[in-house]
């Protein structure tokens, strides 16, 4: 009888621990960033995109650099609203940040922009957002 209950908590907690990892970042988690891979985009914005993400409305730009179009994610929009942070269409930009796999194809996730010499900082020197945590809660 002890037995079976010690191999009935064991199948419990493996089922839950599986179904925990298997549902992936929680919400507000962006994609994963790598310090490593870091480089500086400079080029003009082609166009401003919002996009419904998990818990909020980000902001991406198309940047037109020498080497072709690159869609950069920004963040939260509401965020970079707060910021007063003006970005639009024509505007020259030079953004740091850092390439990442995401469930949608690769992108250029972005950690600070720079328009005529002033900086907005997105995300610290690991890639974690300087935006509030509960940011999703705040619509």
């Amino acid at each position: 009888m002890k037995k079976n209950r010690l191999i009935l908590l064991f199948s419990l907690i493996t089922t839950m621990t599986s179904l925990i990892f298997a549902q992936g970042p929680g919400k507000g988690q962006g994609p994963r960033y790598n310090p490593a891979a870091e480089v500086t985009l400079s080029g003009t914005i082609d166009d401003i995109k919002t996009l419904d993400a998990m818990c909020h409305t980000g902001t991406h730009l198309i940047l037109k650099t020498d080497k072709g179009n690159i869609e950069v994610a920004l963040g939260p929009s509401k965020f970079l609203d707060d910021q007063k942070f003006e970005l639009k269409k024509g505007d020259q930009i030079q953004v740091v940040g850092a390439k990442t796999n995401t469930r949608n194809g690769e992108m250029f996730v972005a950690r600070q922009i720079t328009k005529g010499g002033k900086n907005l900082i997105l995300r610290d020197g690991q890639g974690v957002p300087v935006w509030p945590r509960g940011m999703c809660q705040q619509q």
